[in-house]
């Protein structure tokens, strides 16, 4: 009886070390298509910019950040996938964060970047089916940047910010502060 009881434990152990092991698997596989997705997005959006500001100066690209950060976030944004971006300090209040983001937005403020790398963080309420599936990337603020979110922002570009972001919070930043992160929910479609 003793060793038929022994038996039950083992195998109940052993069955519960394999779904933590499958959790685990599922929950590295959404984090890498969440640093998919952001790649995806980052890398678009920032060729964009790059490209409109050589042609226009920084309010055409300004314009790229009104309307085809969007465009470029949709078409990223699909099979349960959500990718977004927010920020303590938001230019656009559509990205106001949630309190979690909020709370992780707080915590990457001080170091937004560790061993060369933007900081991430994500959660996950349930690896089994993704549900709640949750992961932010840190946006340090970048050269680039300093033009439209900087401290020093020239007056035609910052009545073009006014004129499309009239609640405009997102200035006054410097070289590697933290200017927001990227956002990746995963819900899958049959939830």
């Amino acid at each position: 009886m003793r060793a038929l009881t022994v038996a039950v434990i083992m195998s109940l152990l052993s069955a519960t070390v394999v779904a933590q092991q499958a959790d685990q698997t599922k929950e590295q596989q959404l984090v890498a298509e969440a640093r998919s997705k952001v790649q995806a997005f980052g890398g678009s959006l920032k060729q964009a910019l790059q490209g409109a500001i050589k042609e226009g100066g920084l309010t055409n690209g300004i314009a790229v950040c009104n309307t085809v950060a969007p465009e470029i976030a949709a078409a990223n944004s699909n099979d349960g996938w959500q990718i977004s971006r927010t920020s303590l300090r938001v230019r656009n209040p559509g990205n106001t964060p949630t309190d979690w983001q909020e709370m992780q937005l707080k915590a990457m403020q001080q170091h937004p970047v560790k061993d060369g790398k933007p900081v991430e963080t994500w959660r996950v309420a349930d690896a089994d089916t993704g549900t709640g599936f949750e992961y932010m990337r840190a946006i340090p603020t970048q050269k680039l940047c300093l033009g439209c979110h900087g401290k020093s922002i020239d007056p035609g570009v910052e009545a073009r910010l006014n004129e499309l972001y009239p609640q405009d919070k997102a200035t006054g930043f410097s070289e590697g502060d933290l200017r927001g992160a990227f956002v990746v929910t995963y819900q899958p479609k049959n939830n």
